[in-house]
């Protein structure tokens, strides 16, 4: 019985740590937080795939910072001084993320509110343990059911198509006005990062 409540009191602490952790494709630096997504002077990172020219039946995938549009062209900066140019009618499929996924937040706090159960039980699991377990399921469940929304919903991704338009992609851009007249790509520069997060899908 003793081994048993242990057991299941670092189950319960792996499972917060491990639950459906966000982890995301983009430079860190890209990674706003919700409050930054106000004001702030950088385009949001954006990934196009698009029907290439050369290759109609294999569209090709791109990802850079979104930095404006024009009548029938998309702009994105894929590295400093280089923008690279997508055909409008081309783009196949677009995923824009607009601020940091929250579930990482999420499951910080859950497992915060949990260690006075979880230290309860391991100290004083011949005699209370389970009462301590059992007293941190309510916080687990709604902790855990928070973190998964978060993930599945994708609050912060914008696909198009799908939730949105390309024409209200362009008010996460750079340039959310359109191409200024005097805009000289070759002066762009990515905001500076050299991180990169992975996201599971």
């Amino acid at each position: 019985m003793l081994n048993s409540k242990r057991l299941l009191a670092w189950f319960i602490a792996g499972m917060l740590l491990t639950t459906c952790q966000p982890m995301i494709k983009i430079p860190d630096a890209y990674n706003f937080t919700s409050k930054e997504i106000k004001g702030n002077p950088y385009g949001c990172w954006t990934i196009v795939t698009f029907n290439s020219t050369q290759n109609p039946l294999a569209p090709d995938t791109i990802a850079g910072e979104f930095i404006c549009t024009d009548a029938d062209t998309l702009y994105l900066l894929v590295n400093d001084f280089q923008v690279q140019p997508i055909y409008l009618k081309s783009v196949v499929q677009a995923e824009l993320f607009t601020h940091r996924n929250q579930a990482g937040t999420y499951t910080k706090v859950t497992s915060f509110l949990l260690i006075p159960n979880l230290l309860g039980a391991l100290i004083y699991a011949s005699e209370y343990g389970g009462g301590f377990l059992a007293l941190g399921i309510p916080v687990t469940v709604v902790g855990g059911a928070t973190i998964l929304i978060e993930n599945l919903s994708h609050q912060n991704i914008l696909l198009y198509p799908g939730k949105i338009s390309l024409d209200k992609l362009e008010l996460f851009a750079r340039f959310p006005s359109g191409k200024p007249a005097n805009l000289d790509f070759k002066r762009l520069t990515l905001k500076k990062t050299s991180k990169y997060l992975n996201r599971k899908d």
